[in-house]
């Protein structure tokens, strides 16, 4: 089998088990069990279960991306919003577990290697709602980058309830999310930037 195929069958198989139980409730031997193949090959690809691991984290956490609409002339904030925080919701309903097993990495405190890992996607996401808001020429300010890391923990809290039934239903997480950070781009980064 390829190389390159063979390493990303191991990923996605140690990410069902990784998503399930903790990185310390689980054995190589499991793990090797779990993909298939030897605890010998399993070594052959990644030399420790932390290697592993790392590679399920960096994958699980490359994958939910907040849609960015394509630009359509005279779409406001508010369009641009509402589409991304539609189908962004679409795509955490269509892949509940991966999007469960890399949010369970926010706010958690971890090593260096995982901490990079989280410090990326948390700025991708933010760099991603700049796109969506047009806040291009401000995307750089601290007070901006606060405020969407701020945002970025609550769509997580957020969404992490509905889809443990905690309360809300799934137009009313999408109206919570899109009004949210509409009163963010419109209001409260605006007051922030010019309170310096």
């Amino acid at each position: 089998m390829n190389p390159d195929v063979r390493r990303e069958q191991i990923v996605s198989a140690a990410g069902r088990v990784f998503a399930e139980r903790s990185y310390d409730e689980v054995s190589t031997t499991e793990l090797a069990a779990a993909c298939g193949i030897s605890r010998g090959l399993l070594n052959h690809y990644f030399a420790t279960k932390r290697d592993l691991y790392l590679a399920v984290l960096a994958r699980l956490l490359d994958g939910p991306r907040l849609p960015t609409p394509a630009f359509v002339e005279g779409a406001t904030v508010e369009d641009r919003v509402e589409e991304s925080v539609r189908d962004w919701v679409a795509m955490v309903a269509h892949h509940p577990q991966a999007w469960l097993a890399a949010a369970a990495l926010l706010g958690q405190p971890r090593d260096g290697e995982i901490q990079e890992l989280v410090d990326t996607y948390v700025e991708r996401m933010a760099d991603g709602i700049c796109e969506i808001a047009g806040l291009h020429d401000v995307r750089a300010e601290p007070e901006v980058r606060v405020a969407l890391h701020g945002y970025s923990a609550f769509a997580t809290t957020t969404t992490r309830r509905w889809l443990g039934g905690g309360g809300v239903t799934r137009d009313q997480l999408e109206q919570l999310l899109a009004a949210t950070l509409v009163t963010l781009v419109r209001q409260t980064i605006p007051a922030l930037l010019a309170a310096r």
